[in-house]
């Protein structure tokens, strides 16, 4: 049975990411930017739009977490640290597992993401392969 970052497990792990290595938005109560909300969490749990399958692999599901939260900066501080870590989460909820990060690289891809194009048809598949390509191979069943 699949694992999902909940909307408050998500306002949770931002609260985490951004108290613990600081930002603008430290020492508030909330760090939701106005206007805007993390609905994009219940597209990911129910992964379908008009019978047609939305993310084909957890990794695109996770891929789907990190874009949404870094590319719609619903936070007003650790949009991309959250987007990363929720993504991660994720994964590992679901078994997949991690080859250790080089933190440098990992910087590097997040700053793409957050600098590239809005586009999630095409955006999401590259951040799945990228987060597939950091992950331990599962064992031969």
């Amino acid at each position: 049975m699949t694992r999902y970052v909940t909307k408050r497990m998500a306002l949770v792990i931002n609260q985490m990411c951004v108290g613990l290595t600081g930002g603008y938005a430290a020492n508030t109560r909330s760090n939701i930017r106005g206007g805007l909300s993390l609905g994009f969490v219940d597209r990911i749990f129910v992964n379908e739009f008009f019978g047609e399958t939305l993310y084909p692999s957890l990794f695109h599901q996770a891929s789907a977490y990190m874009f949404y939260i870094i590319k719609d900066h619903v936070f007003l501080d650790g949009n991309k640290r959250t987007g990363l870590l929720c993504a991660v989460t994720f994964l590992e909820w679901n078994s997949i597992d991690f080859k250790p990060f080089d933190e440098d690289k990992v910087f590097d891809f997040v700053m793409e993401v957050a600098g590239g194009p809005n586009r999630p048809e095409t955006e999401i598949p590259w951040i799945a392969a990228w987060l597939e390509s950091l992950s331990v191979p599962a064992p031969p069943s």
